[in-house]
């Protein structure tokens, strides 16, 4: 009977982890169903049951997380469990580093979680959230290796000032520039505060929102280690789309070969032997097939790069520890670049007495670059180089003989792109060091108090050299070349930001009421250092010190310091857990304003009303699982006075500048900009309301978010009479609104035994338009652009610019004799450059440890401007100037007026009288017009994919120090659909930089936009 016994029985084993973290569950009950047989799970997560005869599941339970109920399939089962915490029950942190229950709060937020921030491998934060949270924009402002991001929330507040969402770490103000050098694999979560209304406790720099990133801790139980490595391939994604038909020429009304030009409007390719350059001193001559290659496209390499990470975290009852390292090298698209990240981090904890815990963290980060300063200037002659040249031939530059020479190279106006890698290089180093200390003390179970010390500090030097080149005496006197000076600069640059707090909060409850208040203080300091030489004429080749050059070096440098008090009060009040009352109130003294307007201050509150739990009839329902209802009210500025550079010190003064000029040397000249004494911060007052609701046991989730801003007392330039003594004031005027919605949806059509699909998104509409400006001001220029503007009444910003003269049918008007447009208007407003409508869609579907996600983005509603589109039709290489095949061609919707019978009649065979380079060429019948470069920004982009796969328990059986192993794949960016009006580049990429409001400009100052793939490997010790 015993045998019959266990032969009717079988062992199942597995291990059992969190979905959070993927980290083993110990303690875990596992019990057959219907029975008392159960076990628990080990330390390691690990268990093994027994499962009678005709028993077909296993229940799995533990405190914190849902039950769950699997069928006994296999006799190796690995269980993952998700957690039980009701989405308004869950701890969150909020503004100013405090944390509280979601149902608390009455404005929105959107929680990222570590898995999902680094599901594609992003090296950087910002490029792990594109995409994945409404409300937020963010744009590429700088490619190739490492790329910067902009982010913005809600729209543009300032005109002319900052817009950046605020970047906090750890409950501390970090500068922008730390996001894109912070490990994504240390984050734990990030909390995005959409609006000013969840983060105006931190006063003057909370107008834009709020990134609270929080980093990972460690966890109590056994030691867990984990290491993987990451290798990604990087290729070019986009090309500007060119033509490969016509070869060397830039006769005007005829296809002429020309061996020396570098525009492309001669004779149709046709295969036969051309020369290409001049005749040498030697008296050879470079011969190539009159055919188009693909030398411009395969020029960039294939980047790749290896990333390896480590960590290790312990917790006991009284400390906890996380320790991190992380070391990335990766070469770029462009040949030669490279880049190295180090990265360390070390989170910690500690309980010294039941009434006094300390929290502290340190961070260092290393970056080095050594890549090509020249990359705009390669860029642009690649794409502007004739196809039929064989770009690829000439790497070997330095042979005397080869023709990439530079004095044999075949272009007078265009530089071996070769020759220019090595000519022109920049080795840059940033070090960013973070740290934290946190001190609290519990005086009472009501009262407790804290401390908080925070210091970002980086540190930059950077050095540009230029070998230059000196030509043969033939070469000067035979072509265009002139002889390009050697040169060395050196740049260092020292920035610190400090910061402290201290607050105490109190918690008591009175019955039916809770009470939550703090009462706080907070300082902050910014000190700027930068330091600036450079000569030109290296005495001894390629010996680049500041001391080998043969003039007197020229020398600059700068230094800002910045101080920032504020006093603050946080108060929620909560009734029965379902209706809370929040309020916070913060006054700031800012060093950079006058004395009299130093000090303002800024209130905001907001309300969340739980109708689930505050009526009876709901709280049994069987549609709806929980409801929160939300409304915020605040007010918020931006003190708009300085940059980022210098923080807006000294910036009420009148500042000289050095000028030397002829008859009287070196002097002191005043800027021409005068800044009004009662200069105050742009002030952002607005209301938001929305819902947050699960539906159907947790099958559909959402929320759904209505924002309107207005943002007033904009800093702005405008002129006045040069009698004054200054050509510019600055004064507050002016008004920017934003209005919109922000929604997230997710349901679960599929979540049964080993199986689950989660599909969703976000969707965001945001409508920026500029109310007003001054008096007699209607549009101003933003950063600085002569493209984009602010006008009153529009958009904000959009494109200004010229625009071909048309009939009251939108027509363009030629010439009844030359077929060319009879001319232009300036002026025209060409469209807004920032989407009124965002996209992301996301998916996720499990079965046992395989895990597929991806997620998809869509922006419409907007356009860019193209500076290269000008450069392309020029030099010939543009699609757009082959379309026609250089024959003359009737301009497209056009009309000419009849002067007989008074109207405009639609042009259906007056041709151009020249469709080569007499047209595309010319600025004032094509290349100067504004409108001709002006493309919708629309697209569908697949933004990341991943497939993982964890395996099994039972693999790893035999490897007792692994506890997990995973293995993925991912891609990023790897397809996107466009309008076929853009041909010119990807919309995701701005020109101006992070800084710049002037968005929407797209130029050859970056490298080709790419797409990244590769895979990771993760184990768990």
């Amino acid at each position: 009977m015993g045998v019959k016994a266990s032969a009717q029985e079988r062992t199942v084993t597995g291990v059992v982890s969190a979905k959070e973290d993927g980290l083993p569950l110990p303690g875990v009950s596992v019990k057959v169903k219907g029975t008392n047989n159960g076990v628990t799970t080990g330390a390691n997560g690990a268990y093994s049951i027994k499962v009678p005869s005709g028993v077909h599941s296993l229940v799995f339970t533990f405190i914190g997380f849902k039950t769950r109920e699997q069928n006994v399939n296999a006799r190796n089962i690995d269980i993952v469990l998700e957690s039980d915490v009701n989405s308004l029950d869950e701890v969150v942190v909020a503004a100013g580093g405090i944390k509280r229950a979601a149902r608390e709060q009455g404005y929105a937020s959107t929680r990222v979680d570590g898995e999902s921030l680094t599901a594609g491998k992003s090296p950087t934060i910002a490029g792990g959230l594109a995409g994945k949270v409404a409300g937020l924009q963010i744009n590429a402002v700088g490619s190739g290796v490492n790329p910067s991001y902009r982010l913005v929330l809600r729209g543009n507040r300032s005109i002319t000032g900052n817009n950046q969402a605020l970047i906090v770490l750890d409950g501390a103000v970090v500068p922008n520039a730390l996001l894109g050098n912070l490990n994504p694999d240390d984050v734990d979560d990030i909390t995005v505060l959409n609006g000013a209304s969840g983060a105006a406790l931190y006063g003057s720099d909370a107008s834009n929102g709020a990134l609270i990133i929080t980093t990972k801790k460690g966890k109590q139980g056994t030691p867990v280690i984990k290491l993987s490595n990451t290798t990604v391939l990087e290729q070019v994604s986009f090309y500007p789309l060119l033509q490969n038909s016509f070869g060397s020429g830039s006769t005007s009304g005829a296809q002429v070969y020309d061996p020396i030009e570098n525009q492309q409007y001669g004779p149709a390719f046709d295969g036969t032997l051309r020369p290409i350059g001049r005749v040498l001193e030697n008296g050879t001559q470079q011969y190539a097939a009159y055919s188009a290659t693909n030398d411009k496209y395969d020029f960039w390499d294939t980047g790749v790069s290896n990333q390896t990470d480590f960590s290790i975290s312990a917790a006991d009852e009284k400390s906890s520890s996380y320790l991190s390292a992380q070391y990335l090298n990766g070469t770029g698209t462009t040949p030669k670049d490279e880049y190295t990240r180090i990265a360390l981090r070390y989170n910690g904890s500690r309980n010294f007495t039941k009434n006094f815990t300390a929290n502290y963290n340190a961070s260092y980060t290393q970056n080095k670059y050594d890549i090509t300063s020249a990359t705009s200037t390669i860029y642009n002659n690649l794409l502007n180089t004739p196809a039929q040249i064989p770009l690829l031939s000439y790497k070997d530059w330095q042979n005397t003989g080869g023709w990439g020479n530079p004095d044999n190279y075949y272009n007078d106006y265009y530089e071996n792109p070769y020759w220019a890698i090595d000519n022109y290089r920049q080795k840059t180093q940033n070090e960013y060091l973070t740290g934290l200390l946190e001190l609290k003390y519990k005086a009472t179970d009501w009262l407790d108090f804290t401390y908080r010390a925070a210091i970002s500090n980086r540190y930059y030097k950077n050095k540009n050299s230029t070998a230059g080149y000196t030509y043969t005496q033939y070469t000067l006197d035979h072509s265009a070349k002139t002889n390009e000076s050697s040169g060395v600069s050196d740049q260092m640059l020292s920035t610190s930001n400090f910061s402290t707090d201290f607050f105490a909060n109190i918690k008591k409850d009175i019955k039916d009421f809770s009470i939550n208040a703090l009462v706080g203080t907070s300082l902050k300091s910014y000190n700027y250092k930068y330091l600036n030489a450079s000569g030109s004429g290296l005495q001894v080749t390629d010996l680049y010190n500041l001391g080998n050059i043969t003039g007197t070096p020229s020398a600059d440098e700068s230094n800002y310091n910045t101080r920032q008090y504020g006093v603050w009060a946080d108060a929620t009040i909560g009734y029965k857990k379902y209706l809370f009352l929040h309020l916070t109130g913060r006054n700031d003294w800012v060093s950079v304003l006058a004395p009299a307007n130093r000090s303002f201050f800024y209130p905001a509150a907001d309300v969340s009303f739980i109708p689930t739990d505050a009526f009876a009839f709901l709280k049994n329902s069987k549609v709806i699982d929980y409801m929160k209802i939300r409304a915020g009210i605040s007010k918020v500025g931006n003190v708009n006075v300085g940059n980022s550079t210098n923080g807006g010190a000294y910036s009420l003064e009148s500042t000289f500048d050095s000028q030397t000029g002829y008859g009287y040397g070196t002097g002191y000249t005043p800027n021409n900009t005068l800044v009004s004494n009662n200069l105050k911060p742009e002030i952002t007052t607005g209301y938001e309301g929305g819902i947050d609701f699960r539906l159907f046991k947790g099958l559909v989730d959402g929320t759904v978010t209505y924002y309107n801003t207005s943002s007033t007392g904009q800093a702005i330039v405008a002129g006045v009479p040069i009698t004054t003594g200054y050509s510019y004031y600055l004064l507050n005027t002016g008004e920017l609104t934003n209005e919109g919605l922000e929604t997230a949806l997710h349901f679960t059509p599929i979540r049964k035994g080993d199986w689950k699909l989660t599909l969703g998104g976000n969707y965001t509409y945001n409508n920026n338009k500029l109310v007003s400006l001054s008096n007699d001001l209607t549009r101003i220029g933003v950063s600085n652009s002569s493209t984009i503007f602010g006008q009153v009444g529009q958009v904000y910003p959009v494109i200004i610019g010229s625009d071909y003269i048309r009939d009251p049918e939108g027509r363009v008007v030629v010439d009844q004799n030359t077929g060319y447009p009879v001319g232009k208007t300036e002026g025209n407003i060409l469209g807004n450059t920032i989407p009124k409508n965002r996209l992301g869609l996301d998916f996720q579907l499990s079965y046992k440890g395989l895990t597929f996600s991806g997620l998809f983005e869509y922006r419409s509603n907007y356009v860019q401007y193209s500076t290269a589109g000008s450069t392309y039709d020029f030099s010939g290489s543009s699609a757009r100037s082959a379309y026609y095949n250089r024959e003359k061609f009737v301009f497209p919707n056009s009309s000419y007026y009849d002067s007989t019978t008074g109207t405009y009649v639609a042009n259906n065979s007056i041709t151009v009288s020249d469709g080569g380079a007499g047209f595309w060429t010319s600025s004032s019948l094509y290349s100067s017009v504004t409108s001709n470069y002006v493309y919708s920004g629309n697209y569908w982009k697949l933004r990341e994919l991943a497939l993982s796969y964890k395996l099994p328990s039972s693999v790893l059986r035999n490897v007792k120090f692994i506890k997990s192993a995973t293995i993925s794949a991912q891609g990023r960016n790897l397809f996107i659909w466009m309008p076929k009006s853009n041909e010119y580049a990807d919309p995701d990429y701005s020109n101006n930089g992070a800084d710049s409001n002037a968005v929407g400009i797209t130029s050859l100052s970056q490298t080709p936009p790419t797409r990244y793939y590769g895979g990771t490997i993760s184990l768990t010790f």
